[in-house]
């Protein structure tokens, strides 16, 4: 069995909104998820995760002007060897 990572998908949709009594107005929708995968996991397994999280945000907050996706994953260098965190 292969050596497991934690990966991190954040995922954002932000827009201006029109609200009486205020000037300007933002509002912004996150779906923060957390998958452990293999180190086999290519980019296009990771883009298939973002669309679906994509999908996912996009039925509260419809058509967003700004939508982003940062993938973090987190490691450490321990006796000149690569090592996952979480």
């Amino acid at each position: 069995m292969s050596e497991q990572i934690k990966v991190e998908f954040e995922i954002n949709a932000v827009g201006e909104e029109d609200l009486n009594n205020y000037e300007s107005s933002f509002k912004k929708h996150e779906i923060v998820r957390v998958k452990n995968l293999s180190k086999e996991t290519t980019l296009e397994d990771l883009e298939e995760t973002i669309k679906a999280l994509f999908v996912e945000i996009q039925s509260t907050y419809v058509e967003p002007p700004h939508l982003t996706a940062k993938v973090t994953i987190r490691a450490k260098v321990d006796n000149k060897e690569v090592k996952y965190l979480g």
